[in-house]
């Protein structure tokens, strides 16, 4: 009988050290050098890249591994059936080991220093010539110690390479077995079922750069006709402004127009321009706050300080997300745009130009911050958020190489006060933006006061609201003791909603529905700039109305391509809408009534009225303010929205102000 061979054989023994497998294992290699590297490392300004190295190597070591184990096992089958081209393929294998070496490097040098991922454009750019001069190779040189490690890992790889492959010249080998392939694809079944647990974007964000460089290549972005694109054009614009009074710039940035030219009144705003601070509270329920649509009893809110306030604000009892979950959420109020209508933008499409509220209000000369109760990196914010701010928050001094510890409320509000109290003592003058983002009351709704756990989830929720609702007041007293406590507006959103006890109508799984949009909001500010108050507008809004709301109060007539309308402007209920975008399909909010369309059928859509108490009760469009035609008018926004977006034709390089990315 012949003996069975151990693991340890097939892979050490001369027998079966095929060239082949020796460049897997040291393509393999180098890809663990290059993420352990990244993870640890810091940009230009020494800045930590990760929130918690050990979070990104749990997502990044096994997907990496899985998709060389697939492309290995694929080789290798090509090879066990190539017969006389056995050569050729073995060739191209070591050709492609060869090229993803430095590939990966590239991918992680655009990550670190730019936030970018590697795209074709890219290598049809910067291949040329011209290379060594351009503005990607440039920051690159400034860091002599990571590119000198950066060119070793590469040399050091490719010299590994050709030593394996020189040593199988001098005695023969066999190719691999077919035993090995089985075990390459088991192994990667093994390394992949633990992602399954982790969220989509989350992969999608660490996705190895030959994936994404091949998603490109099967899902290529057709352009349209002429006569298509005109007309989806000329629908969105019209959604956008029906009365045609937009100065929109250039077809090649479609949503880019004109801001108008600065009057007396809009110089008088940037001299006088108020602290703006967002809070921004996980997960906050409409349904809940005691300002909201269906307020509790007297004496039963768990929301009192946000209750106090709402009494001297603008209060949008009926405001949604553009989406969730939070990476949606932080995409449309910082932007002011919708969601793409499959995938997450700030994930996978990082390269993308587009416009910012920080952005905007730091070439205004404001001081900008923002401060995260949760791990920014896993949802890619870090990365965009470098792009905006002067300041960023986000780390608890008890995490090191693994983040463990989310920031709770209490300290979150610590170290707000903490900043804003050294903004006023080093520069009182400047103004500043503050994007506050809690992590208390995220599923499971864990209550932060160490007391008993409820059961029951509303009960959780309610603990862990009552909480961020009393540091929120806490904040707020402090802000009324400052020089600066007249002139400051408070914006208090949720990034979206959450469900606690609401069951879901199969029909609509996996849409924008009330329990995952349905948030709040309240603004409160000088009456110069929110108008009179307190007052309670029940149109429907969103985020993106954020952008032209804060352009206002500061004055700003620069270009700019937000979707949304001013939320203090005088324009009339029935002319407000609401987008938000999940998943499996659209939703549209306007006049007291949802529409929800599928993504891929503007055939299967659903009408209701908006926000009940119990399950939406479907009802006719005719009974709706929507058209018969609205379902595919919308399916159609957004379809044309989403190609703009994989274009990159947003945001002009040249519009002011500049963005970052390229």
């Amino acid at each position: 009988m012949v003996p069975r061979p151990s693991i340890g054989s097939l892979v050490l023994t001369p027998k079966v050290r095929h060239p082949l497998l020796i460049a897997f294992v040291i393509g393999w290699l180098a890809q663990m050098i290059g993420l352990v590297a990244y993870s640890v490392g810091t940009d230009l300004a020494g800045n930590a890249l990760t929130v918690s190295p050990l979070n990104t190597l749990m997502i990044g070591v096994p997907l990496y591994s899985f998709w060389y184990l697939l492309i290995a096992s694929a080789w290798f089958l090509l090879w066990k059936i190539a017969g006389p081209l056995k050569v050729a393929v073995s060739g191209l294998g070591l050709l492609a080991i060869a090229i993803l070496i430095p590939l990966n490097e590239i991918d992680l040098g655009l990550q670190r220093l730019r936030g970018e991922r590697v795209a074709w454009s890219h290598l049809r750019t910067y291949l040329t010539p011209h290379i060594l001069d351009s503005d990607l190779i440039r920051p690159i040189t400034q860091d002599r110690l990571h590119l000198a490690l950066a060119l070793a890992t590469i040399a050091g790889c490719w010299l590994l390479l050709l030593m394996g492959v020189l040593r199988q010249r001098k005695r023969p080998v066999s190719g691999p077995s077919w035993t090995q392939i089985a075990m390459c694809l088991v192994v990667a079944g093994v390394v992949y079922a633990p992602l399954r647990f982790a969220y989509y974007h989350q992969r999608d964000m660490a996705q190895p750069p030959y994936v994404l460089l091949a998603r490109q290549v099967i899902y290529p972005v057709v352009a349209m006709s002429a006569e298509s694109e005109a007309r989806l054009r000329t629908e969105l614009r019209t959604y956008l402004d029906p009365d045609s009074r937009a100065d929109w710039t250039s077809p090649d940035t479609p949503l880019l127009r004109h801001g108008g030219e600065p009057d007396i009144a809009s110089a008088a705003a940037v001299a006088n321009a108020p602290d703006i601070i967002f809070f921004v509270v996980e997960s906050l329920r409409g349904r809940d706050v005691g300002y909201g649509a269906n307020p509790r009893p007297p004496g039963k809110s768990v929301t009192p300080h946000l209750d106090a306030l709402a009494a001297e604000s603008v209060v949008f009892p009926y405001y949604i997300a553009n989406g969730d979950p939070s990476p949606r959420g932080f995409l449309s109020i910082h932007t002011g745009m919708w969601e793409h209508r499959w995938g997450f933008i700030i994930a996978n499409f990082p390269n993308l130009r587009i416009d910012s509220i920080p952005a905007r209000l730091r070439e205004s000369g404001y001081r900008t911050m923002i401060l995260w109760g949760g791990n920014p990196s896993f949802d890619n914010q870090l990365s965009w958020a470098r792009r905006w701010y002067d300041e960023l928050d986000f780390e608890m001094p008890a995490n090191g190489l693994f983040y463990f510890q989310t920031t709770p409320d209490r300290v979150l509000m610590d170290k707000l006060i903490t900043r804003v109290e050294t903004h006023d003592r080093l520069t009182p003058g400047q103004p500043f933006f503050a994007y506050v983002a809690s992590n208390g009351t995220h599923t499971p709704f864990t209550p932060e006061d160490g007391g008993p756990v409820p059961v029951d989830p509303q009960e959780r929720y309610d603990r862990c609201l009552k909480n961020i609702d009393a540091e929120i007041g806490r904040v707020l007293r402090f802000l009324s003791a400052r020089p600066r406590a007249k002139n400051t507006v408070v914006v208090v959103i949720g990034d979206h909603s959450d469900k606690t006890t609401e069951g879901f109508d199969e029909r609509w799984r996996g849409m924008p529905v009330d329990a995952l949009e349905w948030t709040s909001a309240l603004v409160y500010g000088p009456a110069r700039l929110i108008g009179p108050a307190p007052r309670r507008e029940t149109f429907a809004a969103s985020h993106v109305d954020l952008l032209p709301t804060v352009r206002s109060w500061t004055g700003d007539r620069r270009p700019y391509a937000g979707v949304g309308q001013d939320l203090m402007a005088d324009i009339p209920a029935g002319r407000r809408s609401a987008i938000a975008v999940n998943s499996r399909g659209f939703r549209l909010d306007r006049g007291g009534f949802t529409l929800l369309v599928d993504a891929n059928n503007p055939e299967v859509h659903y009408a209701y009225r908006s926000f009940p108490l119990g399950q939406p009760e479907p009802v006719p469009l005719e009974q709706t303010p929507f058209t018969p035609d609205e379902p595919r008018r919308l399916h159609d926004r957004m379809v044309y929205w989403s190609y703009l977006v994989e274009q990159n034709r947003v945001w002009a390089p040249s519009s002011k102000p500049p963005d970052t990315a390229p």
